[in-house]
């Protein structure tokens, strides 16, 4: 499991890189910058329309080829082979409300600002073949999974005004980032008895993103500007470990998220024309990154044949995201807020939908989905204290007909906090300790689309045993 995180949010670039001790200011700290700066949402999740439709409670359902991100168990109940699509489209608005600065007496009024972003990006895209050992299922898999879709831009204008008067300044901050973190799955499922699926993936992370930053402030005469550059890349690997407890009307699932040791590497460069200037460039160097351990646990219920209820926990240890390199003033320093003190928190996420199933006379199955979730980040603004906490209600549908299966899920998603943020540019190149302070508002709108045609399963299978074992 790995971050990708991810962004359109990246206006404030270096409030936490600048926060820091001044021999860090070098080290560009990717995870606190996307995640309190640039992400909305910081989560690690599975992809697939049905999944969503039921607020993301998929560990102990987990019935089709997307079983792989959230339980690899799951593809045991796959009998026919299948070829699998996902997509999504994401809106997200994120404003900034009565900011306000004060230094040295100075009382500053900053305008509101708003931070949008629309776009559509593929998500997951798997071959599943199914094959019967003994009388069990044995089901193998290759996904590719696009956990963070990282091409954003943001753009953003304000004024900010002395409160006892006095000349205006002008902020005008412009983020573009492109590049994503994919994750390559080979899966394997087998069932155990009528009762048991087991399952594991094997998955190699691989990120290249490059983001690009540019601030300037205008006041008066006076025009600062600072330019900011940075490429990432990002390698590691890891394992998925599910198993699935079924009955007839109920079922359990359970599923790690082995934590892994990734490579993490980053160039940085800051052109601007700011005197005494803290934060310095570093040239493209790799350092190592431990990535945190999850763990989900899911319930399912059918007290009818055609409803499903389903709620999943899942526990993310985020405490224990921390830099492992040489660099002695990086290493074991937290990810997310560069400290050495136990400040990030580990989050238990939980998530909760409900399933009806309607029977058309022409044979085919339109289902009804209805979805909730509570989301904590591992993002506390480190002067007010307010935690990032995202909250998700989800629709869905579909049709099944045949051999075909399309689903729909739309989810909307909210939160506000009291925040700070570094907004004037000789702030954020000067490692000031000041901040503006505000309340941040968050909308997110979400639509995906999974597409999932399956197979004859003889073909497939006369094929496997001509290629490997002969005619």
């Amino acid at each position: 499991m790995v971050f990708t995180p991810k962004l359109p949010w990246i206006h404030c670039l270096w409030p936490l890189i600048l926060s820091a001790a001044a021999p860090l200011l070098a080290q560009s700290p990717i995870g606190v910058l996307i995640s309190e700066q640039s992400r909305a949402t910081f989560d690690v999740q599975g992809a697939g329309a049905r999944a969503m439709g039921l607020g993301g409670a998929f560990i102990a359902v987990a019935d089709d080829a997307t079983a792989v991100s959230f339980n690899p168990a799951g593809l045991a109940q796959l009998l026919k082979p299948e070829a699998s699509f996902v997509g999504r489209g994401l809106s997200k608005r994120l404003s900034f409300q009565d900011f306000e600065t004060t230094s040295k007496g100075r009382q500053l009024a900053l305008s509101d600002s708003l931070a949008s972003e629309t776009r559509f990006d593929p998500l997951f895209i798997a071959g599943t073949i199914p094959l019967r050992i003994s009388g069990h299922s044995l089901v193998l898999q290759f996904s590719v999974q696009r956990q963070f879709a990282l091409a954003e831009s943001s753009d953003r204008d304000l004024t900010e005004t002395d409160v006892a008067g006095g000349t205006p300044g002008f902020v005008h901050q412009r983020i573009d980032q492109t590049g994503q973190i994919d994750v390559y799955s080979f899966a394997m499922a087998y069932e155990v008895s009528e009762r048991i699926l087991v399952g594991a993936s094997y998955n190699q992370w691989r990120g290249r993103w490059e983001l690009t930053s540019d601030s300037s402030k205008q006041q008066g005469s006076s025009n600062t500007f600072a330019n900011y550059r940075q490429v990432n890349a990002l390698d590691g690997e890891n394992f998925n470990l599910g198993i699935i407890w079924r009955w007839p009307t109920w079922s359990i699932g359970l599923v790690r998220r082995t934590p892994f040791h990734a490579d993490y590497s980053f160039g940085t460069a800051l052109d601007t024309n700011a005197t005494s200037v803290t934060f310095k460039s570093s040239p493209y160097s790799t350092y190592g990154l431990h990535w945190p351990a999850s763990t989900g646990v899911g319930y399912a219920w059918r007290p009818k044949e055609h409803w499903l209820m389903t709620v999943d926990l899942q526990h993310t240890l985020w405490s224990d995201a921390r830099y492992m390199t040489p660099v002695a003033n990086l290493n074991n320093l937290s990810f997310f807020d560069l400290d050495r003190a136990n400040r990030t928190p580990s989050v238990t996420s939980i998530h909760a939908g409900v399933e009806y199933l309607l029977l058309a006379k022409s044979g085919s199955v339109i289902p009804l989905r209805f979805g909730l979730s509570r989301e904590p980040q591992p993002v506390v603004d480190r002067t007010t204290g307010d935690q990032r906490v995202v909250f998700n209600i989800a629709l869905g549908t579909g049709i099944k007909r045949g051999n075909t299966s399309v689903d729909i899920a739309y989810r909307y998603g909210w939160d506000h906090r009291n925040t700070t943020q570094f907004l004037d540019v000789d702030q954020l190149v000067k490692a000031s300790t000041v901040r503006s302070r505000g309340t941040e508002r968050l909308e997110m709108h979400r639509l995906d689309i999974s597409f999932i045609y399956q197979f004859d399963r003889q073909p497939v299978e006369r094929w496997l045993r001509h290629m490997f074992v002969g005619d």
